[in-house]
């Protein structure tokens, strides 16, 4: 052990070795110079390597949710406005009419006397996308896809909500 410097430790006064950090006896810490010490390096981490890229990668992501988000409310919003408009199609005599309001659809049948006018059912609906209505049968809900014409005077519902045909055509009335 040539040419190493020792150290005294100022509690016990044992001999120590220049690169102690604490004495071997009494276990009192060793004031340690910069130029004595090792010099550690830090390994950077994963994170330390890719922040910026991680960062903007979280970014990018809730931008896109958002938008989306964004996009759905506006086009849920804009269907619930059209499906409030009125709704009807004539069978024979008999005018059936779809009336809906922020979370129920009245289906009704109008005669040429109103007081025949009868109410065949109500049922809880609420919009669940910029096209599609979710309907409760029951227990059960059922997803109704909706479409407009392009002047938005005619209504496609798949599967029909008043029978068990495959669509149905309402029109504003």
């Amino acid at each position: 052990m040539e040419n190493t410097e020792e150290k005294v430790c100022p509690n016990c006064g044992k001999k120590l070795f220049s690169y102690s950090s604490f004495c071997d006896i009494c276990g009192t810490k060793m004031n340690v110079d910069v130029k004595d010490t090792e010099t550690i390096v830090k390994i950077p981490t994963f994170w330390d390597k890719n922040k910026k890229k991680i960062s903007i990668a979280i970014v990018a992501v809730i931008g896109i949710l958002a938008m989306i988000f964004i996009i759905n409310t506006v086009q849920a919003f804009s269907l619930r406005k059209e499906l409030k408009r009125g709704w009807s199609r004539t069978e024979g005599s008999i005018r059936c009419v779809l009336d809906f309001s922020d979370d129920e659809i009245e289906y009704k049948a109008k005669i040429s006397y109103t007081w025949m006018d009868t109410t065949l059912d109500i049922l809880d609906y609420k919009v669940v996308s910029g096209n599609k209505i979710k309907v409760k049968y029951g227990s059960t809900w059922r997803t109704i896809t909706i479409e407009f014409n392009d002047s938005k005077t005619m209504m496609t519902v798949k599967p029909a909500l008043t029978s068990v045909e495959e669509k149905e055509y309402w029109f504003t009335y």
